[in-house]
C-alpha cells in the first residue's frame, strides 16, 4: 500500500465534531531524571513488564488508528530512550500505511548515544526538553541531571540532520524563571525553534504558572524587532522571530494551555504505558484498550469501541478557572486531574 496516497476508512471524530488525527504514546513509566513537575523526589511505584503495553500491541493500535485518519505520532515518557528496542520499533511505526509525522520528546541524556540509530530509522523529527542552561539550576530541577549530556545531544541532532529540532522548556516562577533571556540567546545562537510551555501543574501549585503572555511582554522589551509569524491553523504553537537578524533561523514559540487553552481545536489523544487511553491530559479519566487489542476483536469493532469513548471527550479542560470558586464543583465534578496523585511520568505529557 502507498503511504503517501492512505487514505481512512472513516474518520474519528469526537462528540463537539473535532477529528482525531493525532496521537501520543507513553512507551514507559521509567525515567533516568525526576523533574520536580514530573514525579516525586523518591520516584513513583513503576509498571512491571507485563503490564506495560509490548510494542506488538501498540503497533496493532497505531495500525487500527491510521485506517481512521490518524496520521501523526508523539513518542513520550517517561523518557523514551531508556526501554529497549525503541530503534526497531520507530521503523516499524515509520512503514505503518497513514503516519506521516513521527516525533519523539525526550530529556536528551541519552540522545547522543541514539541519534543515528534514530534518524537512521525513520526520525527525523524531535523535541528536547531542557529546563536551565545553568548547571546548579539543572541539576536542582530534574534532581541529579547532567546538563551536559543534554547539550552534546542538541549538538549531534544538528550535525545528523534532524529538522526542526524544538526546545520545551517550562519556566517557573521562583525556580527558573530568570533565565528567560538565557534561554532566548541560546535559540539565537543555535538557530534552533524554542517553545515555551506554560507550566501545567497537575495536582500541584498552579501559582507557580508564568503566563505566556507575560514573556512576550518582557522579551519585547529587550528585542523590538521580535514579531509574530503568520499563524499555522494547526500548530497550537503561537510562534515569535527576530525580524532584524539576518539569516537567523531562531523560532520562539508559546504554548498556551492555561491561560489561552486549544481545546477547541483539539486533535489528540494520549495513550499511556500500560495501555490506558486519555482524552485529555487534565482529566483523570482513562480507558483501558489492552483487552480490546488481545480479544480478536476486527478493526471496524476496535473503530467503534473507540469512537464510543470518543464521545466522552470533554469540550475543554477548565483547568484556568481552577483558583475561581465558582468553577470548584465543576471541577470536582468533572473528575479533572488535581489530587497530586497522577503524575506526568505515568501519563506521557
Amino acid at each position: 500500500m502507498d503511504i503517501n496516497n492512505h487514505e481512512p476508512v472513516q474518520l474519528l471524530v469526537d462528540g463537539f465534531g473535532r477529528q482525531i488525527t493525532y496521537l501520543r504514546i507513553s512507551l514507559t513509566d521509567r525515567c533516568n531524571l525526576r523533574c520536580v513537575y514530573c514525579m516525586p523526589e523518591d520516584g513513583v511505584q513503576l509498571l512491571s513488564h507485563s503490564e506495560m503495553l509490548s510494542y506488538e500491541e501498540i503497533l496493532k493500535f497505531v495500525n487500527v488508528l491510521a485506517d481512521y485518519g490518524v496520521n501523526k505520532i508523539r513518542i513520550t515518557g517517561g523518557e523514551p530512550l531508556v526501554r529497549k528496542g525503541v530503534v526497531n520499533f520507530i521503523e516499524k511505526l515509520n512503514n505503518i500505511a497513514g503516519i506521516k509525522d513521527i516525533a519523539m520528546t525526550t530529556n536528551g541524556i541519552l540522545l547522543d548515544k541514539y541519534a543515528h540509530d534514530l534518524y537512521n530509522a525513520g526520525l527525523k523529527r524531535i523535541n528536547i526538553s531542557l529546563d536551565s542552561l545553568d548547571n546548579k539550576i539543572f541539576g536542582k530541577l530534574t534532581r541529579g541531571g547532567n546538563l551536559d549530556s543534554v547539550l552534546k545531544g542538541i549538538d549531534t541532532a544538528k550535525a545528523i540532520g534532524f529538522e526542526p529540532i524544538k526546545i520545551n522548556t517550562v519556566l517557573m516562577r521562583g525556580n527558573n524563571d530568570k533565565e528567560l533571556m538565557n534561554f532566548i540567546n541560546f535559540a539565537i545562537k543555535n538557530e534552533l525553534n524554542l517553545r515555551f510551555i506554560e507550566y501545567m501543574p497537575i495536582g500541584q501549585n498552579i501559582n507557580q504558572t508564568i503566563t505566556s503572555k507575560e514573556l512576550i511582554d518582557k522579551i519585547k522589551m529587550e528585542y523590538k524587532d521580535f514579531k509574530p509569524k503568520k499563524i499555522d491553523a494547526c500548530s497550537v504553537s503561537k510562534e515569535y522571530y527576530f525580524s532584524s537578524q539576518k539569516n537567523n533561523k531562531a523560532v520562539i514559540g508559546f504554548i498556551s494551555p492555561l491561560s489561552e487553552h486549544f481545546c477547541n481545536d483539539c486533535n489528540r489523544l494520549r495513550i499511556t504505558a500500560s495501555g490506558k487511553l486519555r482524552l485529555c491530559l487534565f482529566y483523570d479519566e482513562e480507558y483501558d484498550i489492552k483487552e480490546i487489542l488481545n480479544s480478536g476483536a476486527s478493526d471496524e469493532d476496535i473503530y467503534k469501541y473507540l469512537l464510543n469513548i470518543l464521545q466522552k471527550k470533554h469540550q475543554a479542560h477548565l483547568f484556568n478557572n481552577r483558583n475561581n470558586k465558582n468553577e470548584t464543583n465543576n471541577l470536582q465534578n468533572s473528575n479533572i486531574a488535581t489530587d497530586g496523585n497522577i503524575y506526568m511520568n505515568k501519563i506521557g505529557g
